[in-house]
């Protein structure tokens, strides 16, 4: 969740300043609309993940943890290669 909200705040104040393009094809329309709008899709986005894993993790804990730890790791392997990529 943290990973996310810090990609979600930097990812809209660096648009909003003109410093970065949105490279995620998904979200870019999104952010391309508003970046209000663009905080509330892709906030529910974590709410809704945070909820399901939350749920699941009541009946499979250890699946949950593995689940979080291989996401991040791959979250943050996909931002910093857009980052890269988008210099």
């Amino acid at each position: 969740m943290f990973i996310g909200f810090i990609d979600l705040t930097s990812t809209a104040m660096l648009y909003r300043a003109g410093l970065i393009v949105e490279l995620n094809p998904l979200m870019r329309p999104v952010l391309e609309q508003s970046t209000f709008l663009f905080g509330i899709v892709k906030g529910a986005t974590l709410v809704v993940a945070w909820y399901v894993m939350q749920r699941y993790a009541q009946t499979n804990l250890p699946f949950v943890r593995r689940v979080c730890v291989i996401g991040s790791a791959a979250y943050l392997l996909i931002w910093t290669t857009w980052f890269i990529a988008g210099k």
